[in-house]
């Protein structure tokens, strides 16, 4: 019997690419879903934008488009998607604002112009922000008792310098950058930074290219366009020379303790061994079955959730490597040694080739099954051109995972790990030794 070799059009091949204006990119996909569109998109416009007197424009700007227009109120706008069952998002993070929109395909010059309205013409009314202000100001106050959030600043703080992306402010400094924001600063962080210039949207589903473009081209050619690009990093990077430190952050009455065990890797996700080591460190910490979970909460029964990830590593940012795990503060210190003990191990032993094998299969699964959606498909188009990679690697992506091998993924535990710099962050209800506090009599 004579097999065939697959002769289907690779995902590279069947996308459309190019500018509808100047600074403008769009690139679509269709696919095998009748009548749905969805789009996801964005440009540069966020935290890292911010002046350094206020560190909170950014994210307040972007969580106000959805507030109303200068021509229609947001119940206005509100009641026009959910009669079409259409959605429009909005975000923002270390870099970028971040637009998505889901509706039917009849609807999509309709959703096309309201998503443009609401990126152009935010109203930034008085009333409106000091809504949404009252709700972010509430978040944050939570966030003082969040052991979780507590660790997070904590070991950022260690880790980064201020003026890096990866660090987090302490709550009360967000608090005041918060309240002191007026809708003038918003309007003035908006005229500077939003426009043409480094806009990525990605459409997958049921569409048409040409009339889409169409759309685009009248809704969004008008809006000026601007000349943004990230500030340089290199005199605020990690300093891998630093020795490993403690830091137990003490909070009142809290049932567990968030424990935070990393370092700076001094490396980005477009660097030659950053796949390397994002396998390797899924293998220790990355799923149900990875070794932390069948040893310290399987096997010790220590903890109902451990696990290890490398972050911040987007945008040419020099990322850090991380174990983040609960425990209830008297296993505190038997969580601590029992992790410390699986850490010991994957970095004096490396990974078995069985492990690689199988967490190779897991990753590449996942990749693909997560392109079987229009969501999933075109979150992923839009990272590939964030990160400025050919299109191509949405294709070859599976392979360069398979291809690693067990020198490779070995090599890179001890290039970028290293024990002496350990930084150890707990938060909840423990001393400034990390010993569990004496119930409250």
């Amino acid at each position: 019997m004579t097999v065939l070799a697959d002769s289907s059009p690779s995902i590279e091949q069947r996308l459309s690419d190019g500018e509808v204006a100047p600074g403008f990119r769009l690139i679509t996909l269709p696919m095998g879903v009748q009548d749905v569109v969805t789009i996801a998109g964005s440009f540069y416009g966020g935290d890292i934008f911010s002046p350094t007197e206020n560190q909170a424009i950014a994210d307040i700007t972007a969580a106000m488009l959805d507030k109303g227009t200068r021509s229609r109120d947001k119940f206005e706008i509100g009641a026009l998607l959910e009669d079409v069952g259409a959605a429009i998002r909005f975000n923002s993070d270390d870099y970028r604002v971040n637009f998505s929109a889901r509706c039917l395909k009849s609807n999509l010059p309709m959703v096309i112009e309201l998503l443009a309205e609401q990126l152009m013409e935010p109203a930034f009314h008085k009333a409106d922000l000091a809504s949404l202000k009252k709700r972010v100001l509430g978040n944050l106050k939570r966030q003082l008792e969040s052991t979780d959030e507590q660790a997070r600043i904590a070991f950022s703080q260690l880790l980064y310098g201020p003026r890096h992306p990866n660090y987090i402010p302490g709550i009360e400094s967000q608090m005041a950058e918060v309240e002191a924001l007026t809708c003038e600063d918003l309007a003035a962080f908006h005229r500077q930074h939003y426009g043409r210039g480094s806009i990525a949207l990605v459409a997958t589903g049921d569409l048409d290219r040409a009339e889409l473009e169409q759309n685009l081209a009248a809704q969004w050619g008008r809006w000026p366009q601007v000349d943004i690009t990230p500030p340089s990093l290199d005199d605020h990077r990690a300093d891998l020379t630093t020795p490993g430190r403690e830091k137990f952050v003490t909070l009142q009455e809290k049932t567990s303790v968030n424990l935070l065990m990393g370092m700076a890797v001094g490396i980005d996700r477009e660097h030659p061994d950053y796949m390397a080591l994002v396998v390797a460190t899924f293998i220790l910490g990355g799923n149900f079955s990875a070794r932390l979970m069948t040893t310290v909460r399987d096997e010790a029964g220590l903890t109902y959730g451990i696990g290890s990830s490398i972050g911040g590593a987007g945008e040419g940012k020099d990322g850090f490597w991380a174990i983040h795990g609960t425990f209830a503060p008297p296993l505190l210190a038997t969580g601590q040694a029992a992790t410390l003990e699986q850490l010991d191990r994957w970095l004096g032993d490396g990974v078995t080739a069985e492990e690689l094998a199988a967490k190779k299969t897991t990753i590449t699964g996942s990749y693909q099954v997560g392109l079987a959606s229009t969501k999933g498909m075109a979150g992923a188009i839009l990272n590939v051109v964030e990160r400025g990679r050919e299109l191509s690697y949405l294709d070859t992506y599976p392979d360069d995972v398979r291809a690693l091998d067990l020198e490779q993924v070995n090599g890179v535990i001890g290039r970028y790990l290293d024990r002496d710099r350990l930084v150890l962050v707990a938060a909840g209800s423990i001393d400034e030794q990390g010993e569990p506090l004496a119930p409250a009599s």
